[in-house]
């Protein structure tokens, strides 16, 4: 996958994830490098910048990104950009066509398994904020499905569902999306 140029830069909120050039939608931004760690070793380390910067991978594990690019990945409750899992591996991708010299962003909450119980205050500075960044499933509902329906929160997540509530999968094979029961599933 060829990814797209990328640099970190000041941004609102400290340092953040800049497109080097215009990225269009759908298209990879980076690939997301780093060691799979266990939640436990981040409940030890509650508080800290590494905890605060690793990725979900999976029900029990999170993904630290070290030194590497992805750390500066911000924040945004209107993101441009969503994280995608592929043969455990996992990417940053653009949501929807993504400027030259625009940062960035993510909602956080895409990332946050409704079995997780970590939050943050928001500054994202968007009409929208919803000024505190928890799991998925404390997202309203309208927001849910319009990332549900984009494909940014990773199937992982979406497993945690905890309220049952139809979803919608994207299936990579057809290319198109499904709606299930994320309670009812097996796996």
């Amino acid at each position: 996958m060829k990814e797209a140029p990328v640099a970190v830069a000041p941004v609102r909120n400290g340092r953040g994830l800049i497109a080097v050039k215009s990225v269009q939608s759908g298209a990879t931004i980076l690939r997301v490098h780093g060691r799979i760690v266990h939640y436990e070793l981040l409940w030890r380390r509650q508080g800290s910048k590494f905890a605060a910067n690793c990725f979900r991978y999976g029900p029990d594990t999170y993904l630290d990104p070290g030194d590497g690019v992805a750390r500066f990945v911000n924040h945004s409750c209107e993101p441009n950009a969503g994280i995608r899992k592929v043969n455990n591996q996992l990417f940053l991708f653009a949501a929807r066509k993504i400027g030259r010299g625009a940062e960035i962003t993510i909602d956080y909450s895409t990332t946050i398994g409704d079995d997780d119980i970590w939050r943050m205050r928001c500054n994202c500075g968007r009409r929208s904020c919803r000024k505190v960044v928890r799991n998925f499933g404390s997202l309203p509902a309208a927001v849910r499905e319009r990332y549900l329906s984009r494909g940014l929160v990773p199937g992982y997540i979406i497993r945690t569902l905890a309220d049952g509530a139809p979803a919608v999968r994207w299936n990579r094979v057809s290319g198109r999306q499904s709606r299930f029961n994320a309670a009812s599933r097996s796996s």
